[in-house]
C-alpha cells in the first residue's frame, strides 16, 4: 500500500494570512502587557513576577511560532 506524502507547501488565503499576522501581534501585546512594569503593583512578589515572566514567554514562542509559519508561507 503506498502513502500519498503531504503536501511541501501550505496554502492559505489572502484573509487567513492577514488574521494569523493579526494574532501574532496580539500575542506579542498580550506578553508585553502581562510583563510590563506597570501592570505589577510597586513591590511585587518575586513569585508573582516569575509567573508573568513565564506566562509572556509561553506568547513570545507562540508568537515566534506563528511568525515562522507566516514566513514559509510567504516564502512559498
Amino acid at each position: 500500500m503506498s502513502r500519498k506524502s503531504a503536501p511541501a507547501a501550505l496554502r492559505l488565503s489572502v484573509d487567513a494570512y492577514k488574521a494569523l499576522c493579526t494574532l501574532h501581534d496580539e500575542m506579542l501585546l498580550a506578553a508585553d502587557t502581562i510583563d510590563s512594569a506597570t501592570s505589577l503593583q510597586a513591590t511585587p512578589r518575586k513569585t508573582e513576577y516569575a509567573r508573568r515572566r513565564a506566562l509572556a514567554s509561553v506568547f513570545r514562542v507562540w508568537a515566534n511560532q506563528v511568525r515562522a509559519g507566516l514566513d514559509d508561507v510567504r516564502s512559498d
